[in-house]
């Protein structure tokens, strides 16, 4: 980026930068340390102060005294005593009455009831509500807003003590009437509402009864009544029926799974031997084996005097099995007693009877002959039946009973558990209905408590409230510092703003760092800012010379501490063979000319053979400072009048020599660009350690740009709270267009203010400089002949 595109790029960013009260954007644009800013105009704002105040204090007596109009009061809240409590509640709900006074409603109320619409100042007002309450304020002096108690203090102020105290009055008799007229409102509205809950819990438990009536009623199973009370006396849930069902049929699969298993084990064992070609005796030992211990439960069996019972009317196998053991036993008891013994005749009743009870069941009886296809073995022959066939034929028969109960039982379950579910879902719904009506029962007897105690206690609801001081009148000393302060706060603010505003746009130089950053250049030093006195001009007069060549006149002030601060900075800047130093500013009145005067003397007291010429043709100024004729000087030698030895003026400081700048011509610019100037330098060089041009400013005449390209650098003057950011950017474009070498900034009039922050507090060590009095100035005439070139890389 080029100096132009920088500048140009720093100059569109400090267009939109507003930075008020300090507040910085990046490091570039304008900003204000408010700290300082403070500090340097505390005097105008004491001043703003002081006349705000007068001010105030003279609308105080313009307008005259207010009043105030105060008086105490105390809201207390009716004490309750708690059912099971001894003591009374003296907390209770938050009571906002200090914003409830305040309200339009109870300012309303003063008006309406309390005669404040018969006052004329406040009934003609143009919103006579706002006018009471922007005069009255309400505070709690005692107590808090759970309290029972309270103490609250009314303050009202007006410029009529009348109508202050009027006012007063008619709100605590409004806030009075506000209260109980609310509290008997309050109690209509909850007896009100008490009862409405109350009707309404009765129709609703009217309703829910007689629709559960109606759910019992519809119902398509038999629910259970009330739980069974166990042995421990423990309530245990009831079973219904269905349930009761269900369980028996799966004990009756149990049972049937049971009995099938051991019929299918049994034939399996036969089918095993007959495949195992057991002989007849074996078979029939085993079948007789089995009946004897594995009969079924459904017929009787051998007790201890050989007698079969009947339990009850058997099924089809279990009517087989008994009559092949009854037939069996018969055979036995024949063949050990006889046909007459009791025993035999017993056992042939039960048989004939089994055999009836086949008729009359229609069933037929198993055929116990003896069979043609089947030999039979001699004990079986002796039983006339073949007793193998005969138990297979039984255990398949009851097998096959026993699959069919099964297949029934199956559909009974499928049915039982099918109700039993429906009875389950009907027995949470009944539940559930009893709840809720159980629930709205107990809401009932709650509300009939309720209503109970209100009846009780209705008369200790609300507040109370009770004036205990009397309406006290007494001149308002918050008007007084309100206007006061106010009007002193406005005058101050007036000031910093007028100040802060001036000081935001004022766009000239104030800080070092403004200096460098506006500039781009490397900072040589700062002079401070001084005046003359009527001493110093008198000295002048003496020396002849000006009084503002305070580094001849006074060398051990802090002045010329800092242009040998300079001094010794340039000399450090300088490189081997440099010489030709040109001093400019951008604008006339920053100081260039006494600067360059000053500096000059400054490096001529250091031991250097100085000339200082004044280039500026126009507005020449060094004869001024010298006190020596203008006339034979620059021009001269431009015009090739004279040689340029014969225009070098002597001066009372030793080492320095001048060359007026001569009458002004009439192109001067024309002049400066003539081969006479380089030509001048060239021989200037060999004669002088350093040669010093005074040129004009930059800005303002081309002049500067001329004389550049002849000179080894230039040293720029800027004046303090001068010179503008502006200038000082335009001087940077112009200088970097034309290549000139710059050495460094010199900044002019520093404010001492700043220079401690800075680092250029000379104050600070006074005790090291000497006044002139201390130690006089060592001048003499300077010879006319010029001294020899002294080198420049010799210390200062």
């Amino acid at each position: 980026m080029t100096p132009n595109d920088h500048s140009n790029h720093r100059s569109s960013e400090a267009e939109f930068d507003f930075a008020p009260f300090g507040f910085h954007k990046n490091n570039s644009g304008r900003s204000i340390d408010i700290a300082r800013f403070l500090m340097s105009v505390w005097k105008p704002l004491a001043m703003g102060l002081c006349f705000g105040l007068l001010l105030g204090v003279g609308v105080y007596l313009m307008m005259g005294p207010v009043y105030s109009a105060t008086t105490q009061v105390l809201v207390s809240k009716k004490a309750t005593v708690p059912a099971g409590n001894t003591e009374a509640n003296r907390y209770g709900d938050r009571g906002d009455h200090v914003q409830l006074i305040k309200t339009d409603l109870i300012v309303e109320r003063a008006f309406k009831d309390h005669g404040l619409n018969e006052i004329p100042e406040l009934a003609k007002a143009y919103d006579p509500l706002k006018e009471v309450t922007e005069g009255l304020s309400v505070s709690r002096s005692a107590g808090q807003e759970s309290s029972f108690d309270n103490v609250l203090a009314i303050t009202y102020t007006h410029p009529d003590k009348r109508i202050a105290r009027a006012v007063v009055q008619a709100m605590v008799e409004a806030y009075r009437d506000y209260l109980e007229d609310t509290r008997d409102e309050n109690a209509r509205q909850l007896y009100r509402s008490l009862i409405e809950r109350q009707k309404a819990l009765d129709e609703t438990i009217k309703q829910e009864e007689a629709d559960y009536q109606k759910f019992r009623n519809d119902a398509p199973v038999f629910l259970k009544a009330s739980p069974v009370v166990s042995i421990n006396g423990m309530p245990a849930p009831a079973q219904n029926q269905y349930e009761v069902e269900l369980a028996s049929i799966e004990t009756a699969q149990n049972e049937n799974l049971r009995k099938r298993s051991s019929i299918q084990a049994r034939l399996a064992t036969l089918d095993r031997k007959i495949k195992e070609n057991a002989s007849r005796e074996v078979l029939e030992f085993w079948v007789i084996h089995s009946l004897s211990t594995g009969t079924s439960g459904s017929g009787g069996g051998t007790g201890a005097g050989g007698g079969v019972a009947i339990a009850g009317p058997p099924e089809k196998a279990s009517l087989d099995q008994q009559l092949l053991t009854a037939r069996l036993l018969e055979q036995r008891l024949l063949h050990t007693l006889g046909e007459d013994h009791t025993q035999v005749r017993n056992v042939r009743r039960q048989i004939s009877t089994l055999l009836d009870f086949y008729t009359r069941q229609g069933l037929r009886a198993p055929d116990l002959e003896q069979n043609a296809q089947n030999p039979l073995s001699p004990r079986s022959a002796s039983l006339g039946m073949d007793i193998v066939t005969v138990y297979r034929e039984t255990l398949e028969g009851q097998l096959k009973e026993l699959e069919v109960d099964n297949e029934n039982l199956k559909l009974l379950h499928q049915d039982a558990q099918k109700k039993a579910k429906q009875a389950e879902m009907f027995e949470v719904e009944d539940q559930r209905r009893k709840d809720d009506i159980a629930q709205k029962k107990t809401q009932r007897e709650r509300l009939f408590d309720q209503i109970a105690e209100y009846d009780i206690s209705r008369e200790q609801e609300g507040y109370r409230l009770q004036q205990i001081s009397q309406v006290r009148l007494e001149r308002s000393l918050k008007q007084v510092i309100k206007l006061v302060g106010s009007c002193g706060f406005l005058g101050m603010a007036i000031v910093f703003c007028l100040a802060y505003f001036r000081e935001w746009y004022d766009t000239t130089l104030k800080t070092l760092d403004e200096v460098r950053e506006f500039t781009g250049a490397h900072l040589m030093g700062a002079v401070p800012a001084f005046t003359s006195s009527p001493d110093a001009n008198r000295l002048a007069e003496q020396r002849g010379l000006a009084a503002s060549l305070c580094y001849y006149h006074r060398p051990g002030s802090r002045e010329a501490e800092a242009f040998r601060s300079i001094r010794t900075t340039l000399f450090v800047s300088m490189q081997p063979g440099q010489k030709v130093i040109q001093v400019s500013s951008p604008e006339p009145g920053d100081g260039k000319s006494t600067t360059a005067a000053n500096l000059a003397i400054a490096l001529a007291q250091s031991g250097k053979n100085v000339l200082l010429v004044d280039c500026d043709l126009r507005r020449p100024t060094q004869h001024l400072l010298f006190k020596t004729e203008q006339e034979v000087g620059l021009t001269d030698v431009l015009m090739k009048e004279i040689e340029w030895q014969n225009a070098v003026r002597p001066t009372p400081v030793e080492g320095l020599s001048i060359i007026t700048a001569g009458l002004c011509p009439e192109n001067p610019a024309e002049l400066l660009s003539t081969a006479s100037l380089p030509k001048f330098l060239k021989q200037a060089r060999e004669d002088y350690d350093i040669i010093i041009l005074d040129s004009p400013p930059v800005l303002a005449v081309s002049d500067p740009c001329i004389l550049s390209p002849h000179t080894d650098g230039m040293l720029v003057v800027l004046r303090m709270k001068k010179t503008k950011r502006a200038a000082a950017e335009r001087l940077q474009e112009t200088l970097a267009s034309h290549g000139v070498n710059v050495f460094g900034i010199i900044a002019n009039d520093f404010n001492s203010a700043n220079a401690a922050e800075a680092g250029y507090d000379y104050d600070a060590y006074g005790s090291y400089y000497t006044s002139p009095d201390q130690q006089p100035s060592k001048s003499k005439p300077a010879a006319t002949t010029p001294r020899p070139p002294i080198n420049m890389a010799g210390s200062p």
